[in-house]
């Protein structure tokens, strides 16, 4: 009876032991304590067959695998002949940036700047990293500093404010010598400073006060604290006058007890005050100093959009037009937009100016562009394209005028160099008026190139006319950085030619060298030459210290 008894419980014991020992064997790490059944026949194959290939299978390659010869009788996708022409021209465009760089090598004494992809064969270690530059002025939290963020205040809407205060600012003197044969001959030595204070409450809530206390606005020019050597006369621009100033913030973190679970869509951001305002990179709209209330819904999406931002502006009186004069009675309404896509970023705006000044007249005009890089065979490039009109609403003036601006930018990094080759063109059919630009803006060709833009200090004025009527033009341009970036030259070609028979076509070529200098100073170097039909040769240069503080 023990017997049998003993040997009932040598097999319980036995039977736990098997049992057990299964168990451990089947259960997963993750899932401790959980049996599962062991695989069917046909899963097993499946996870067997699985195990040959990780789970990148598409590009998985057997070392083991007989070696394939080359059959030059496999066909293999060939270039079209669109994009064989078209990559053959941006080549020829950008051959002579190599020449140009040794050139600029050997002029400056330092070596051209180009991507290194080997592997160093040993270990360099850890890199210091450069100290933080301080602002003018910081209290509280730093700009970009590390460390802990205090507890901040809780005002009554619910939001969490940490106020802190910076002044920030940047510098400009320079001489300018400048002749564009046309009435203007200017030696000079000019100054501008722009300052600002900004209060910040949190990371979407702040006021913005800026001053340009070296130059104040006229009618339809700055005048610069500036000493003019032609007449040895000095002029004053010392003022007061608030360039800027503007509260910006987001209506749901004003507002976060409205929405605690951040489900609805309240985040919706506005500005209120005196701001500039550019929309379709300057083309549309490129002013400085404009009272303005806006009001941006960003954050849309689906159907294909990745994400869109749409603001809507409304600008009262004081509004400096196309011709860069200033109109008091005048008020601006617009809607811009954004629009990112997997291709392409698409921007949308129109924008009405209404006066009751008949000299400036009332219009409408709108912008639409695409930017994108377009993948070659060969290069990739770096493309925008835009399509902008002007429409008066009773009669054309110099700044509500009928019009059309065609717009295109390309540009490329030459392989094995950190280089930049552009090419800008434009097409200006009628008069093409922009609603609003400041008095340093110019016209709408600003964006062209060197020799389009001016340089926003002084008198020194664009090498070109950048007024967009009944004109197309082009320029083409080289940039070659040097000494780890810190250097840079740019080479520019470039010319417009009227299109009504005027006789008014125009060509040049500029040089620009600029060199950072510490972590807060820039020094620019600028000359042209140009000729303009019917005109004598013009030409002009400068040299700029820039202190960013």
């Amino acid at each position: 009876m023990r017997s049998n008894k003993q040997q009932f419980l040598f097999l319980i014991l036995a039977s736990a032991f098997l049992l057990y020992s299964g168990i451990v064997d089947a259960q997963a790490p993750d899932a401790p304590g959980v049996a599962s059944l062991p695989p069917s026949p046909e899963s097993a194959a499946e996870e067997q067959a699985a195990d040959q290939y990780d789970e990148f299978d598409e590009y998985y390659i057997n070392p083991y695998a007989d070696r394939v010869e080359y059959d030059p009788n496999v066909h293999h996708d060939s270039e079209p002949l669109y994009s064989k022409l078209g990559e053959m021209v941006m080549e020829a465009l950008a051959s002579p940036a190599k020449p140009l760089a040794h050139f600029g090598q050997w002029v400056l004494c330092s070596e051209h700047y180009s991507p290194e992809t080997p592997l160093d064969d040993h270990a360099i270690g850890l890199q210091p990293i450069p100290e933080r530059p301080n602002l003018l002025i910081e209290t509280n939290e730093k700009f970009l500093d590390i460390g802990f963020l205090n507890q901040g205040i809780v005002i009554p809407t619910g939001a969490v404010w940490r106020p802190s205060f910076w002044v920030f600012g940047t510098y400009r003197t320079g001489l300018n010598y400048f002749d564009n044969r046309a009435g203007t001959n200017v030696s000079e030595w000019a100054n501008r400073l722009d300052l600002f204070g900004q209060l910040n409450l949190s990371g979407t809530e702040r006021i913005l006060v800026g001053l340009r206390s070296l130059d104040k606005e006229l009618t339809a020019s700055r005048l610069f604290t500036s000493y003019e050597f032609h007449d040895g006369e000095s002029l004053d621009g010392l003022n007061a006058d608030i360039q800027t100033l503007f509260f910006e913030g987001d209506f749901g973190e004003l507002f976060p007890n409205l929405d605690p679970y951040d489900v609805h869509r309240y985040d919706i951001g506005f500005s209120v005050g005196r701001q500039p305002m550019s929309f379709q990179q300057g083309l549309l709209i490129n002013e400085d100093m404009v009272d303005a209330v806006t009001v941006t819904r960003n954050t849309i999406n689906g159907g294909g959009i990745l994400n869109m931002r749409v603001t809507g502006v409304y600008v009262e009186g004081d509004i400096n037009r196309n011709n860069n004069v200033h109109d008091p009675d005048s008020q601006m309404y617009g809607i811009f937009s954004e629009t990112d896509l997997e291709v392409s970023t698409v921007n949308a705006d129109v924008a009405t100016v209404n006066s009751s000044n008949p000299q400036f007249g009332s219009m409408t005009a709108f912008g639409l562009s695409a930017i994108q890089r377009l993948h070659g065979f060969h290069n990739t490039y770096n493309t925008s394209f835009q399509v902008l009109g002007s429409f008066p609403h009773d009669g054309e003036t110099a700044a509500s005028g009928q019009g059309e601006l065609l717009f295109s930018q390309i540009s490329l990094t030459p392989h094995h160099s950190n280089d930049l080759v552009y090419f800008n063109a434009f097409w200006a059919i009628d008069q093409f008026t922009s609603p609003a630009r400041g008095t340093l803006a110019g016209g709408p060709l600003g964006q062209v190139g060197l020799l389009f833009a001016a340089s926003g200090l002084g008198q020194y004025g664009a090498p070109l006319n950048n007024q967009a009527t009944n004109v197309a033009g082009a320029s083409l341009g080289y940039q070659l950085f040097y000494d780890k970036t810190r250097q840079q030259l740019i080479f520019e070609i470039g010319g417009r030619k009227d299109t009504n028979d005027l006789n008014d076509g125009a060509i040049g070529g500029a040089i620009r060298y600029q060199k950072a200098i510490g972590q807060h100073w820039i020094m620019l170097l600028d000359s042209f030459v140009a000729k303009q039909e019917s005109r004598g040769v013009a030409s002009g240069a400068r040299i700029e210290f820039l202190a960013k503080f």
